[in-house]
């Protein structure tokens, strides 16, 4: 009988290790974005305003969400420059204003290396942070801290509040996303969202191979699975573009230059393959891009759209799922500067037209000046533009909101509701 009672033991045992693979619960599928609520009709409208201080004196890598109740938070990180000990991830709240404007509240220190090192663990640096509301309404923000080496050798961390307001006080909590010393996961896209609840964070890796992968989450933050969609060198900083519950398209940053294109890559099975990454006709100088999908299937980015340097900085659109793409507005423009350098009395000169059009919430004039001279002046007389690191939302209400760093020194907030695309598509025809 105990021959028997241990084959019993045995049998159950078997049994119940594998009873979720004998009845294998079905894969979930996208839950694609709810369409923006209907609002009265308004004229066009496009509104700008900075967001950070001037102080730290470098600021990169900016993502935004909208906060139940239709506020907006959002995060960037800053230092003396990137990589730097004294690097802290900040956070600035806005409230969306009728008149379209947006009023900025003043920025707060969410995470410093103290806050995001943990017992046994050290971190030396922050990077990217991604900050998004869940549909179970809690505020979660993901971003990236290394311990050592580069940014090929970083992590990811989490933090998760029931709102706002506690996110600062909540300490990150690291995810384990790879075998491998669980290193060489970065972020830079918004989420996508998955019908049981789980959550799909659009990631890369840089070590040994840069390619882009899927990181799946459970509601309670645990890691799914990560799901490759490209191997090599050439793609980085996916963005993923949800059309229905099967479907998608990825538009990748380029890493390999040649030429220097968009990558494009699509699912047909809610991510779990992607289909090999394809040069789309969009130029890319090796830099992150931001877009969002229209209700009628067109697709909106904004992206610098040249092969060098990122000096120009356009919104575009693609009528056939991102294969093709053509400008409809330029943010900033300064490709006639590629090659060249200017004096800082030129730079100056310049840079006052460009202020007096950044909206009137804004830092002094001066203070502007002075920072953006700091960053892009090398030994006074190689100053040199740059605008990058586009990140695009789509409010309830249908308006658009993009954050993108300007000339190294400041987080760009743009606002334009849907009449105002509709006037740039049209006269774009």
């Amino acid at each position: 009988m105990k021959r028997y009672g241990g084959a019993l033991l045995i049998a159950a045992v078997t049994l119940w290790a594998a009873w979720p693979g004998l009845f294998p619960r079905a894969a979930p599928d996208f839950a694609p974005p709810a369409p923006p609520r209907p609002v009265a009709e308004a004229p066009p409208r496009l509104s700008s305003a900075l967001i950070n201080a001037p102080e730290p004196p470098r600021v990169h890598a900016a993502s935004l969400t909208e906060l139940p109740g239709g506020g907006l938070l959002a995060v960037w990180f800053g230092g003396s420059r990137e990589g730097s000990a004294d690097v802290r991830i900040y956070g600035a709240e806005g409230t969306p204003d009728e008149d379209g404007s947006t009023h900025w509240r003043a920025q707060e220190i969410i995470v410093s290396p103290a806050r995001a090192a943990g017992r046994f663990r050290w971190v030396r640096k922050l990077g990217n942070p991604v900050v998004f509301a869940t549909p179970g309404g809690e505020t979660w923000m993901i971003h990236v801290s290394a311990t050592l080496g580069g940014w090929a050798a970083s992590r990811l961390n989490l933090l998760r509040s029931p709102d706002k307001k506690t996110l600062s006080r909540t300490r990150s909590r690291q995810l384990t996303t790879s075998p491998f010393f669980n290193m060489s996961t970065l972020v830079k896209g918004p989420p996508v969202f998955f019908d049981n609840g789980d959550i799909g964070v659009p990631v890369y890796h840089e070590m040994a191979g840069k390619f882009a992968e899927l990181l799946v989450l459970s509601p309670a933050g645990e890691v799914r699975r990560k799901i490759r969609m490209d191997h090599g060198r050439r793609t980085l900083q996916p963005v993923l573009l949800v059309e229905d519950a099967r479907h998608a398209v990825a538009l990748m940053r380029d890493a390999r230059g040649d030429p220097p294109r968009v990558w494009r890559s699509e699912t047909a099975d809610a991510g779990r393959h992607w289909s090999a990454p394809e040069a789309t006709d969009l130029p890319n100088p090796n830099s992150a891009l931001g877009a969002v999908r229209l209700e009628d299937g067109r697709l909106l980015a904004v992206a610098n759209d040249t092969e060098d340097e990122r000096l120009r900085l356009s919104l575009l659109v693609s009528e056939d799922r991102g294969r093709r793409w053509r400008v409809i507005h330029r943010f900033e423009d300064k490709q006639a500067r590629l090659g060249k350098t200017s004096t800082e009395a030129d730079f100056r000169l310049q840079l006052a037209a460009d202020i007096a059009a950044l909206g009137p919430a804004r830092p002094a004039a001066e203070r502007i000046a002075a920072s953006v001279v700091r960053n892009a002046c090398r030994h006074g007389n190689a100053c040199a533009w740059q605008y990058d690191y586009p990140y695009l939302i789509r409010a309830a209400t249908g308006d658009f909101h993009l954050l993108y760093t300007w000339n190294r020194s400041f987080i760009r907030h743009i606002r334009f509701n849907t009449a105002w695309l509709r006037a740039r598509l049209e006269a774009a025809q």
